[in-house]
């Protein structure tokens, strides 16, 4: 936040002007959009509310959304100042690693007896952890 007699804050994690606001508020956006259509199609299929080639055309529309994610997200990081694109980045490495090692064990413990889980339950492992990187980077670089 920019406080006129201070300058701008000393806290380089909060999006201090409008245009940052913006660029995360298209960000999330972005996100939400994703996540909507994520579920919802997963629910519409789950619950045969649909069939046919228009499943087919449900079963895209998450995909599509993902492409304008990752172009909303690369956007973002081209944008940001590069404290707060080392903090994503390591936020992505954390979430990307961590994701990845975690579906890979269990999968190799489901065999030994673990309990089969849905595979988005794993995955969700992954933006946990990305926002847990962003914490830790936000009290890293404080």
């Amino acid at each position: 936040m920019i406080d006129a007699r201070q300058g701008p804050s000393s806290e380089p994690c909060v999006g201090a002007t409008q245009r940052e606001r913006r660029m995360d508020l298209r960000l999330a956006g972005a996100c939400l959009a994703w996540a909507v259509c994520f579920a919802g199609a997963r629910l519409l299929i789950k619950y045969g509310a649909v069939s046919g080639a228009s499943a087919w055309l449900v079963a895209a529309l998450p995909s599509v959304a993902g492409v304008m994610l990752l172009a909303a997200f690369t956007r973002y990081l081209r944008e940001i100042d590069e404290l707060q694109r080392t903090i994503q980045l390591q936020a992505i490495a954390l979430g990307f690693g961590g994701g990845f090692l975690a579906i890979c064990g269990y999968v190799t413990f489901e065999p030994l007896g673990a309990p089969a889980v849905d595979p988005v339950g794993v995955l969700a492992i992954m933006p946990v952890l990305y926002a847990i990187g962003i914490l830790i980077g936000w009290g890293r670089y404080r």
